[in-house]
């Protein structure tokens, strides 16, 4: 893993990787965070990596990557290709939450032959955002933040998580946070969706406000090869809330392939 670590370094990418080292004969599975967020989203998946080797990126203008692009979700699946492209001699497994499973998608229908597998986590073909959330991020940041976030978990999550979560967000900045939203709300994957043939997990909490289960369904039925799996009691951060049953998912569709 030190090589990689290395290349990362010198590409000025920000990263997170697995306590388990890099093992060569092992999986690998690549996180992309979503709009605003950054690589700690992940933390509970990295915990993965006594089976599968595990990293997950800030994308550019999130966490310690440098904003070298424009904002929108073909130049974020551009950059992203041509990282992995630069770091990986192998299909690697690609997994993407909220704006990062739709650069996932854009990733996968342009370059099918970089991966092994896709994983969508709270996502959609589209991902339109209510008006109310644009303008709300553009002239009262702070406080539309704090509401995108309780949206963004469940009644009962403990009030510090979510907390976290807000302050995650607002330290990506009104900007970027802006674009990431702006980018997502022009997204839209058409008919492009039934020519991947990618292995592909779609996951979603029942409870997500934000990318309601109907939108992984509709996922589900343009990919081709995926499997959707709901996971009850957790909402648009499944992964953080249900950590544990989220990740068995998650390893059984990786390693089972």
């Amino acid at each position: 893993m030190e090589l990689l670590t290395e290349k990362l370094r010198n590409m000025e990418i920000g990263f997170q990787r697995g306590s388990g080292g890099f093992v060569e004969e092992r999986p690998t599975l690549v996180m992309i965070h979503g709009a605003g967020g950054q690589a700690q989203i992940w933390q509970n998946q990295l915990r993965l990596s006594t089976r599968i080797n595990t990293l997950a990126l800030d994308m550019p203008g999130h966490g310690h990557t440098p904003a070298q692009i424009t904002f929108d979700i073909e130049t974020y699946a551009a950059w992203l290709s041509e990282t992995l492209d630069a770091l990986f001699e192998r299909p690697i497994y690609l997994m993407g939450h909220s704006m990062g499973g739709a650069i996932v998608q854009k990733t996968a229908y342009a370059h099918p032959e970089q991966l092994a597998g896709i994983i969508l986590v709270g996502t959609g073909t589209r991902l339109r955002v209510a008006p109310m959330f644009l303008e709300g991020l553009k002239d009262q940041f702070e406080e539309t933040v704090d509401t995108l976030i309780h949206f963004a978990y469940t009644p009962k999550t403990d009030p510090s998580i979510i907390n976290a979560g807000a302050q995650l967000m607002k330290s990506a900045g009104q900007t970027v946070v802006l674009h990431d939203f702006k980018a997502c709300n022009r997204f839209d994957m058409g008919d492009a969706l039934k020519t991947i043939h990618l292995p592909c997990l779609i996951v979603c909490g029942e409870m997500d406000k934000l990318t309601p289960p109907t939108l992984s369904r509709s996922l589900n039925e343009s990919i081709p090869s995926s499997i959707l799996r709901l996971i009850p009691e957790s909402g648009h951060m499944v992964m953080i809330e249900r950590a544990q049953a989220f990740n068995r998912q998650v390893a059984d569709f990786i390693l089972s392939a």
